[in-house]
């Protein structure tokens, strides 16, 4: 275990604040959900279109639910494996850049990195037959994002990654979950998102 832990401090430290300060603005810009604002507007509008209303509302709803798991499920893991953030920990005092602002001390495993992979994921099922631009624009607004974590100085690699993976499993599990509400509740389409 104390191998996997020096490897992940390693390729964080590699990682963490290797630009400038414009870069460090822009990871700064990336990381804080407000400025992804247009974004969210510019899927929305998508869906509107695609879906009609009520498929939107149903949408919406699944989308709450997603961010929520992935936010109280992040919070469990941190309070349970209590892991310091890597600015917090003493070993790396002096080595690691913190870059941006932290929600925390502890930060096994990266909420930011899950709730990006999970709307990212949960999204291309629903926009890849037609819209693939916008589905692949949020895939790499994710990736920036969980990145972003690590080159902040806020995340270890290792808690991005576990991140990732969670967010993957809760955008499939919802994309299922929005797959059984909109055949229930939802009006019919004549798009298969299979």
């Amino acid at each position: 275990m104390k191998g996997i832990k020096e490897l992940d401090w390693e390729a964080s430290l590699f990682l963490n604040d290797w630009g400038s300060d414009a870069i460090d603005l822009f990871f700064n810009i990336i990381t804080h959900k407000f400025y992804a604002i247009p974004l969210y507007l510019l899927v929305l509008i998508i869906l509107y279109r695609k879906l009609g209303i009520r498929n939107l509302a149903i949408t919406l709803v699944v989308i709450a639910l997603l961010i929520t798991c992935s936010d109280q499920l992040a919070n469990l893991f941190k309070n349970g494996f209590e892991r310091l953030r890597p600015f917090r920990e003493p070993a790396l005092e002096g080595l690691i850049s913190k870059v941006g602002k932290s929600g925390g001390t502890y930060g096994f495993y990266s909420g930011h990195a899950s709730s990006a992979v999970a709307l990212a994921t949960f999204l291309w099922f629903i926009l890849r037959k037609e819209h693939k631009l916008i589905g692949g624009m949020m895939i790499v607004w994710a990736v920036l994002v969980a990145y972003s974590r690590v080159y902040l100085g806020v995340h270890y690699l290792g808690d991005v990654l576990m991140g990732a993976f969670m967010g993957t499993l809760l955008g499939l599990f919802f994309a299922g979950v929005y797959a059984f509400a909109k055949a229930r509740y939802g009006v019919s389409t004549t798009i298969n998102y299979n």
